[in-house]
């Protein structure tokens, strides 16, 4: 497994703990009702880790953008809505780029 796929799949677990989805009627799948301030803790926390992972890997722009596209893939797969996943992933990538 490469460095992008070992980063990916890390990152793709920690997600799944900090936001499980639960089954609904409706949709088929949703996050769990998280307060907004248990949300913004969680992801700045998953920010900071996402960032000493990628710096323990060694990950310049190209590769962090590989592994990032790898754990957008994972988590649509997984049913995580797409807006979701999309901001997440924006956000990854500035917070990433902006704390160098």
């Amino acid at each position: 497994m490469s460095k992008i796929d070992q980063l990916a799949e890390a990152l793709f677990v920690k997600f799944q703990q900090d936001f499980p989805l639960t089954a609904s009627k409706s949709s088929g799948r949703t996050i769990k009702q998280l307060s907004n301030k248990n949300i913004e803790q969680r992801l700045a926390q998953f920010y900071k880790e996402a960032l000493e992972e990628r710096k323990v890997h060694r990950l310049w722009l190209i590769g962090w953008a590989r592994a990032v596209h790898q754990l957008q893939q994972r988590l649509l797969l997984a049913g995580y809505p797409p807006e979701v996943v999309s901001k997440l992933l924006l956000a990854m990538i500035f917070t990433s780029h902006s704390a160098k």
